[in-house]
C-alpha cells in the first residue's frame, strides 16, 4: 500500500504491485458513480473482448488479500463488508483510462487527469526513493576502503600532533635528545599503525614506487597498485607522495613518476593483505630513490 488519499470526497488508495500503481475496483466504482463494481469489469471485458493488456488488472486472493486487508486496517481504512469476503481486484492506469473513456463523464475526465498529473508522478518518485533507500550506500569494498582511509587519517593526525609537540620541546631544550628520538619513533609507529620493525623491509629503502610495491606481492602489477592508490585517495597527496621526472623505458622522453611515503606504503600493503593478496617469499628490491625502477608511472 503506497498512498491513502482521496478524490472529491471519495477514498482513493494507491497500491504498489511490482513497482506499478493500482487502485481498488470498489473505490473506482464509487468515484464513477457505479453501484455494482462488477459493471466496471463487464465494461472492460466488452472493450477487451480478445485479450486483456498485461498489467491492466490484478486479483488478490488468499495470503496476498489478507496482507493488504491488514495494511488497510492498520491505516484505519474501512472497506465495504463485501470486500472482506471476496478477492480484491485492483486496476492499473491502462484499465482506468479505458473506464474513463467508456463512461466519458466529467467526473471520469477529472479522475483521469488527477491520476495522470498528481498520483502517478508522485507514486513513481516515492517508489524510486524507497528503492534507493533499500540499497547500501557503499559497497563492501568501498566501505572497507573508506574505513581504512579514516583510520589512516586519524593516525596521521595523532602523529603530526606529537611531531609538533616534539619540535616545540626540541627548540626549548626541555627534553633530552635521546628521549626526543624515542618519541619520534612513537610518532612514526602511530602513523604506520604498527611497530617499526614490522616495516623494516620498506623503511630500509625509504619511499617506494608502485612498481616496487607490486614486486613485493605475488601476482600484483604496478597498474593494479596504482588503481588501489587512487581508490585510497593517496594519489597526489602532498604529505605522502612525491613526483619526479623519470626516463621512460624504451623511449627517448621523460615521464612524471611518483613515490610514496613509508606510512602510505603501510596503508597500501595493509589493503592488499585485506584483499587476500600474499607477499612474495623472496624479493630483490631496487635501492634508494636514485635506483628506482625505470618507467613506473602513477
Amino acid at each position: 500500500m503506497q498512498f491513502v488519499g482521496a478524490f472529491e470526497g471519495w477514498s482513493l488508495i494507491t497500491v504498489a504491485c511490482d513497482h506499478r500503481p493500482f487502485w481498488l475496483l470498489t473505490e473506482l466504482a464509487n468515484v464513477l458513480g457505479v453501484e455494482q463494481p462488477a459493471r466496471l469489469l463487464a465494461a472492460l471485458a466488452e472493450r477487451w473482448h480478445e485479450s486483456c493488456p498485461e498489467h491492466a488488472m490484478v486479483s488478490l486472493d488468499a495470503g496476498d488479500r489478507r496482507d493488504l486487508l491488514d495494511k488497510l486496517d492498520r491505516a484505519h481504512v474501512v472497506l465495504a463488508s463485501a470486500s472482506l469476503r471476496k478477492p480484491i481486484t485492483l486496476l492499473g492506469p491502462v484499465a482506468v483510462d479505458e473506464l474513463c473513456a467508456c463512461f466519458d463523464s466529467a467526473v471520469a475526465r477529472r479522475l483521469r487527469a488527477h491520476l495522470r498529473d498528481q498520483i502517478v508522478p508522485e507514486f513513481h518518485a516515492w517508489d524510486r526513493a524507497t528503492r534507493a533507500l533499500e540499497q547500501p550506500i557503499l559497497s563492501v569494498d568501498a566501505a572497507t576502503i573508506a574505513a581504512n582511509r579514516l583510520e589512516f587519517e586519524r593516525r596521521c593526525f595523532e602523529a603530526a600532533v606529537l611531531e609538533r609537540l616534539l619540535d616545540g620541546l626540541e627548540q626549548s631544550s626541555f627534553v633530552d635528545a635521546e628521549l626526543l628520538a624515542a618519541h619520534r619513533v612513537v610518532a612514526s609507529e602511530l602513523a604506520l599503525g604498527g611497530m617499526l620493525e614490522d616495516y623494516q623491509e620498506v623503511l630500509a629503502h625509504g619511499w617506494s614506487t608502485p612498481t616496487q610495491i607490486a614486486e613485493r606481492w605475488c601476482g600484483m602489477t604496478p597498474m593494479r597498485v596504482g588503481t588501489l592508490i587512487a581508490n585510497l585517495g593517496l594519489k597526489g597527496s602532498r604529505a605522502h607522495s612525491r613526483a619526479f621526472l623519470n626516463k621512460a623505458r624504451g623511449h627517448d622522453r621523460t615521464v612524471i613518476s611518483h613515490v610514496y611515503s613509508p606510512a602510505a606504503v603501510g596503508l597500501i600493503e595493509r589493503e592488499l593483505h585485506g584483499r587476500g593478496h600474499h607477499r612474495c617469499a623472496q624479493i630483490d628490491e631496487p635501492g634508494a630513490l636514485g635506483e628506482l625502477d625505470q618507467g613506473s608511472v602513477t
